[in-house]
């Protein structure tokens, strides 16, 4: 009988273990004096937090972005640990969904060109009357 419960016991752990839900949303938060010290202090006591992902603060937005588990910490628990934080000196003026939730992300493969291949100088050729633009040279540019 111990033997099957066991077995019970341990399939139910495997069966109940949940892949994360990941919730990324903004604070607005009010209070903060300096970017020195306030900022850093409230994202360290974030990510501290068991289910925060990724916690960003910016003192100039006076913004916090926060991705967190939502299977293991609520919004509200993350609000309350911010306004606790220094004898309730920092006030959540705001939360909203974060824009990166709102945008749908596509992500296309990158292929490398071939070893054969001058990017400098391509051997394409082209009309006289009409000329366009190196893709490769502006690409390169945007990148670096």
């Amino acid at each position: 009988m111990n033997k099957i419960l066991t077995l019970i016991c341990i399939i139910s752990m495997f069966a109940c273990d949940t892949s994360p839900q990941k919730v990324s949303f903004d604070i607005v938060i009010d209070g903060m004096s300096c970017s020195r010290s306030c900022s850093p202090y409230i994202e360290k006591k974030l990510k501290k937090m068991e289910g925060v992902f990724e916690a960003s603060v910016s003192f100039e937005k006076k913004l916090a972005e926060i991705t967190i588990d939502a299977n293991k910490i609520s919004i509200a628990e993350v609000v309350n640990e911010i306004e606790t934080i220094a004898d309730s000196q920092y006030k959540v003026e705001a939360v909203k969904e974060s824009e990166m939730e709102k945008k749908k992300e596509i992500l296309v493969p990158i292929e490398k060109p071939s070893l054969d291949f001058d990017i400098i100088n391509p051997d394409v050729s082209h009309s006289t009357g009409f000329q366009l633009p190196n893709l490769f040279s502006l690409l390169n540019s945007l990148i670096h």
